[in-house]
């Protein structure tokens, strides 16, 4: 289970065929692939004992975007997915530092294999 400000949001990350989607007590949302242009991955470090979080956001065309944490169940499996399509190769979660910014062009088909 994943919490914001003290509150549940988001049991799982889903990254599928038909798009990237999150469940929230039985109720499912997010966005099918050809609403997606791009995803960037970093870390922040959260007071008051500089606690490591990774978040994925997802951009839709209209500007909003979906913002996915390693709370989730799903999480590393849904980076592998997201990062599969764009035809990259996963990166080192444990070594990014809030520094780094990862990106990952998402737009068309994924690579043929």
């Amino acid at each position: 289970m994943a919490y914001r400000y003290g509150t549940q949001v988001t049991d799982r990350v889903i990254v599928d065929e038909n798009g990237v989607w999150l469940t929230d007590s039985g109720r499912t949302f997010g966005y099918p692939w050809s609403d997606v242009t791009e995803a960037s991955i970093s870390v922040m470090l959260l007071p008051p004992d500089d606690e490591r979080l990774i978040t994925v956001e997802v951009d839709h065309v209209s500007g909003d975007f979906l913002s996915i944490t390693d709370r989730l169940e799903g999480f590393k499996e849904a980076v592998e997915a997201l990062v599969a399509r764009s035809g990259g190769e996963p990166p080192n979660l444990a070594g990014l530092s809030p520094e780094d910014t990862v990106s990952i062009a998402l737009v068309g088909e994924p690579p043929s294999a």
